[in-house]
């Protein structure tokens, strides 16, 4: 009878266990895709914070306790209120033991809000490029010496060890593949700086004559995070 008592506790405090969401500690920086986004709120750990993010360049870190399943909610309210909650604007899952988070927000007139979690804290160092091609077709690029093919969907870094330490101007290729075949679409140089981390965004452009869009944004890896008040 002990036996089967101390079996059906265990079960009890497993299944309790398996119910408790999955938590972590870290930073994260926000950017929006194609359009912006505020009036939103998220919940740090001790408050709910306006959440917000722009088109024209990356937030400041801001620190984050919580569950991993990261949500934004249209009012700050809504965090106080007793289960069941009304469904969140938008949600996504923070990677796990990441020190920082980039949260891409891509939102337009037609679609809701979507967020893309990507973690940043470990493989990305100052110098370094990360592109992420959200456009339809397949890519071949270029970068100094570095060669890639990057898939739709996929993102990719670049890195070189002489790009830490110096003031640079990079050549960079853009080729659309099809059929197997590579089309140049883009050539130019790029200034570099070392001390920024760099993370260039690709979408299917509007013009023939310019199949390939760029975005280009960069943080400085250690910045100072934003800390909850």
């Amino acid at each position: 009878m002990f036996r089967r008592i101390l079996l059906a506790c265990c079960l009890l405090n497993l299944s309790a266990a398996a119910q408790q969401p999955q938590m972590v500690d870290t930073e994260f920086l926000t950017v929006a895709i194609d359009e912006a986004v505020d009036g939103l709120f998220y919940f740090d750990g001790k408050a709910a914070q306006p959440f917000e993010a722009n088109v024209t360049g990356l937030s400041q870190p801001m620190s984050y306790i919580g569950p991993r399943r990261f949500v934004v909610r249209s009012t700050a309210a809504e965090f106080s209120l007793k289960p069941p909650l009304p469904a969140p604007v938008a949600s996504v899952d923070f990677p796990m033991n990441c020190k920082r988070v980039l949260l891409i927000c891509v939102k337009s007139a037609n679609t809701p809000l979507r967020m893309v979690a990507y973690d940043i804290s470990t493989t990305d160092r100052a110098g370094d490029y990360r592109f992420f091609n959200f456009s339809r077709r397949p890519l071949s690029l270029i970068l100094g010496e570095k060669r890639v093919a990057l898939e739709p969907g996929k993102d990719t870094l670049l890195s070189d060890p002489s790009w830490r330490d110096a003031v640079l101007d990079l050549p960079i290729k853009l080729a659309a593949v099809d059929n197997n075949k590579a089309k140049p679409i883009y050539s130019s140089i790029w200034g570099h700086r070392p001390g920024r981390r760099n993370f260039i965004f690709m979408f299917d452009g509007q013009h023939p004559s310019k199949p390939i869009n760029f975005c280009r944004f960069f943080d400085i890896p250690g910045a100072t995070r934003v800390a909850a008040p």
